[in-house]
């Protein structure tokens, strides 16, 4: 029985991060009501953030690792986004890639690989979602990107291909003015979704139980829910709600919160050049701006050599360093900086008894290490990092580089093992914390350590200069990450309820209400490329699907809609 409080609307869509917010802003002027319901806030709240609490259960992840690639806040986690180049704006961009067609095929060595919804399906899409989040046409061809002074490294077998950049605050401010504008749009934020009821119906949801920042609930009755949480509140919010316990009308295979992929980042090596000019050959693949648009090349093997060494997805980039970078005293210096914020460090006194039996290579060390603050990094050679470039601008000095670190993303394989589940542990609202389990298979790891072989075989027969591997999957030099980087999986898209848990109409299975939009629905984790630019392309697709299925419904037939929008739409609205 409804309260006063209430609220009802034809489209409730849960979640305000990128995905959530695409729907909403595809539905603007449409003859149906949106409201958008948001966890956090316009501005960080820490209250809020608190309930992306959870545990990590991995020997290559922290225990905080999931929380970490988590932000409750309007605007989702592109308030987390740092790609910045100097010199730039005052912006924080995300790169955008669009996945190979290789990333989308079944592939019979990779178990449950596949995408139901391919590239070529996406492709128009992808278009849209690039134009109405960078505002600029999608075009990965280093040809249109390059210059005599920043040319195409010819690398054997590894292609290059040019990643765009779109700002945050397409989401964090654009989006925002725009809802707040719409007519036929409602956003709450301050509002968090704790369960989804499906009342008496097998096959549908009835309400959205939402409480509010101060503990009062209140419900959200509609036509339609999108559940636009996030890569990993989507499973939370599902798993909370009695529909999906397992064997459940939304989850009768126990799917849910199943596949949950990453993109890991780590140090792959690094070259050491076979000549100065080298440096000076490779600014394409710096953060840097052509035309007014940020860009830089990613190398990447060709797809023909993926598929005929059955090799995961691996996208590099460089980033220049100079001498005793990574040496083992760069490494002991490192691992004391915690001392300097009063935080404990294991075993102090034999990191500086390393330091003190290299007394050159520690000089060396100590005249390069990065000691810039936030306004000035871009005068520090040594504050360069994979995101944050402007090393090939002219005025800097490159002869002061004697390396070049290999940045990599990587393709982890889907694993239904690789799950997240509910822990013990309850949060503020009552609400229990979720678990993830997650592995990383020792067919991923000797696939990687492949690829990573071919990688420095190509470097020194283009004649770059000498590779040297720097991953390891044992020992201290072993991945332990302290965030997720991009959580993909747990409400996987598949056409067999078996085996995913939404429909290629990112609908979920059993149900004819709920939807869900964001990287969860991805099968694969895309090969290396950053997630956002998918979950925008099949968040517009989504809204299509949504104005197509209500429209035909208005004036009311078989899908009625609220009072309130049955008056606008037969006032001419």
């Amino acid at each position: 029985m409804s309260s006063s409080q209430d609220v009802h609307t034809d489209v409730c869509v849960i979640g305000a991060g990128p995905a959530g917010l695409t729907v909403a802003r595809e539905c603007i002027g449409a003859p149906f009501e949106v409201l958008v319901l948001e966890s956090g806030r316009y501005e960080p709240d820490e209250a809020a953030q608190d309930l992306a609490g959870s545990q990590m259960e991995s020997p290559y992840y922290q225990p905080h690792a999931m929380a970490g690639a988590r932000r409750r806040q309007f605007g989702g986690t592109a308030n987390d986004w740092v790609h910045v180049t100097w010199p730039g704006q005052s912006r924080v961009y995300a790169r955008t890639l669009t996945g190979e067609p290789v990333d989308f095929e079944a592939k019979a060595w990779q178990p449950d690989s596949g995408w139901a919804v391919g590239g070529q399906e996406l492709a128009p899409y992808y278009d849209r979602a690039h134009h109405t989040w960078a505002g600029s046409v999608m075009n990965d061809d280093p040809a249109a990107w390059s210059t005599p002074s920043t040319p195409v490294l010819p690398v054997g077998r590894l292609q290059t291909r040019m990643a765009q950049y779109a700002p945050a605050d397409t989401f964090t401010l654009l989006a925002r003015d725009q809802l707040t504008a719409a007519p036929n749009v409602r956003v709450m934020v301050g509002s968090t979704v704790i369960a989804l009821d499906g009342g008496r119906d097998d096959d549908r949801i009835h309400r959205a139980v939402v409480v509010r920042a101060d503990g009062s609930t209140f419900s959200v009755y509609a036509e339609i829910f999108v559940l636009a949480g996030g890569g990993v509140e989507n499973s939370q919010v599902l798993l909370s709600s009695l529909p999906f316990r397992p064997g459940g009308p939304g989850n009768r295979h126990d799917n849910v919160g199943c596949w949950v992929t990453d993109h890991p980042e780590l140090r792959l090596g690094a070259i050491e050049p076979s000549s100065p000019d080298v440096l000076e050959r490779v600014g394409l693949y710096d953060l840097h701006y052509v035309g007014g648009q940020m860009v830089n090349g990613v190398l990447s093997f060709d797809q023909e050599f993926k598929r005929q060494e059955e090799l995961l997805n691996m996208g590099a980039v460089f980033v220049p360093r100079r001498p005793g970078f990574n040496s083992t005293a760069e490494r002991a210096l490192r691992s004391l900086k915690p001392l300097l914020h009063g935080r404990l460090v294991s075993q102090p006194w034999e990191k500086a008894r390393t330091l003190l039996s290299r007394p050159g290579e520690t000089a060396a060390v100590l005249r390069t290490f990065d000691r810039s603050g936030p306004s000035d990094w871009y005068r520090s050679p040594d504050a360069y990092q994979w995101f944050r470039g402007g090393w090939s601008r002219p005025e800097v000095d490159r002869s002061q580089f004697s390396l070049l670190q290999v940045h990599v993303a990587t393709e982890q394989s889907p694993l239904r093992e690789n799950r997240l589940t509910l822990a013990a542990q309850r949060d503020a609202l009552g609400r229990r914390r979720l678990h993830l389990k997650m592995n990383w298979t020792q067919s991923d790891q000797r696939n990687l350590l492949r690829s990573m072989a071919y990688f420095g075989v190509a470097v020194e027969k283009a004649g770059l200069g000498r590779f040297e591997p720097w991953m390891r999957f044992d020992g201290p030099l072993r991945p332990h990450f302290g965030g997720m980087h991009h959580p993909m999986g747990g409400t996987r898209m598949h056409p067999d309820p078996k085996l995913g848990v939404v429909d290629p109409d990112s609908r979920v299975h059993g149900l004819r209400n709920l939807y869900v939009a964001g990287s969860s629905v991805f099968p694969t984790s895309l090969g290396y490329v950053n997630p956002t630019l998918t979950i925008v392309a099949l968040s517009t697709r989504l809204a299509d699907h949504l104005r197509t299925r209500l429209s035909a419904a208005l004036p009311g037939t078989q899908m009625p809609v609220s009072p309130s929008t049955r008056e606008n739409v037969m006032g001419g609205w």
